[in-house]
């Protein structure tokens, strides 16, 4: 075991495993990558040895529980990151094991490392009333306020992913028979989500002022005329919640991040009346059980289904007034 290297097995697990048997996404990719620079400049320092000769001996359940306290106290990662990395890792020694007989017992080992505990953390979302301010925050008579104003309203109506936002293309939206655009999540899974008429309108407008006449082209670009980033995104997101704080200062309390839109509509959706069948097609989630999260942070969809559902009880008494005197004389015998 001590000849195998480790770096011919993470090749064939990027290029060949996880794209080809896998078929994860390009970000999915690059999330995995980021793990695996991280673990192998760890196992180089802690090792001393060239990080393109590092033997399959040093993958053990020992090194990887080193790298994850690693995570956390010296690149102060979060319980979640620390998580998601833990993940990964795990991925790839299920690949390694069934490939590597020599390595069965140590990755079998890695596998059995937990996921560390972490604190349910809140939702943060804006109220309807929050949301209308934000939307309207930037200045739409502006090339660059217009396009701002029509990218938050983007987010909320379609509750999208920051980075699903960053690449939608022109193709992906359609003004034939009904309006709906195709958002591509996670695992580059598909999903249709109808748009109003009122975005549908705005739609119409910015693709006209913005000149986007190719059906590859990115529908949001930066200042220079690249595609938009999460990280741009965000900044935008941050630059409104800032202004509108000091507009409206009884408003946006939370700590509010890119999701925080996603979360609201799916939260204002929720207390519609929509079905959560509905809105976890919306959200792209597998399973109704990770949208389940919203009905149970809500307290107004508590409160309400609470008293839908309960129900005055008229218990009729079982004993009349001689029956509970029989049975009081014959307790007191016991």
């Amino acid at each position: 075991m001590k000849n195998k290297n480790l770096n011919y097995y993470i090749t064939k697990y990027f290029s060949d495993y996880l794209p080809l048997v896998l078929g994860v996404s390009k970000n999915t990719i690059s999330s995995y990558r980021d793990t695996f620079v991280l673990l192998l400049k760890f196992i180089q320092i802690k090792n001393e040895v060239n990080i393109n000769n590092i033997s399959l001996s040093y993958l053990t359940n020992e090194i990887i529980e080193e790298f994850l306290i690693y995570l956390e106290t010296e690149h102060n990662n979060s319980i979640s990151t620390r998580n998601q990395r833990l993940a990964v890792i795990r991925s790839f020694c299920k690949y390694l094991k069934n490939r590597e007989l020599s390595c069965f017992e140590n990755c079998s080992n890695i596998l059995s490392i937990p996921l560390k505990k972490a604190p349910q953390a809140s939702l943060s979302y804006f109220s309807v009333d929050e949301i209308e301010i934000l939307v309207n925050m930037p200045n739409s008579k502006t090339k660059n306020g217009f396009r701002n104003y029509v990218l938050l309203l983007f987010m909320y109506e379609t509750a999208a992913r920051a980075q699903e936002i960053a690449d939608l293309t022109l193709k992906q939206i359609h003004f034939k028979d009904y309006s709906y655009v195709i958002l591509k999540g996670k695992g580059n899974k598909e999903r249709n989500i109808p748009i109003t008429e009122d975005l549908k309108e705005v739609l119409i407008k910015y693709i006209k002022i913005f000149h986007i006449e190719d059906q590859d082209d990115y529908i949001f670009k930066n200042k220079n005329n690249n595609k938009i980033t999460t990280k741009g995104i965000e900044y935008i997101l941050k630059k409104y919640i800032e202004e509108a704080r000091i507009k409206y200062p009884n408003k946006f309390k939370d700590n509010f991040s890119n999701h925080s839109m996603r979360h609201s509509r799916a939260m204002h959706l929720l207390e519609a009346g929509v079905n959560l069948i509905y809105i976890r097609d919306i959200l792209g989630h597998k399973s109704v059980i990770t949208t389940e999260i919203y009905a149970k942070t809500n307290p107004l969809i508590k409160e309400k289904q609470i008293i839908e559902h309960s129900k005055h009880l008229n218990v009729e008494d079982k004993y009349s007034e001689e029956d509970k005197n029989n049975l009081l004389e014959f307790l007191n015998t016991l």
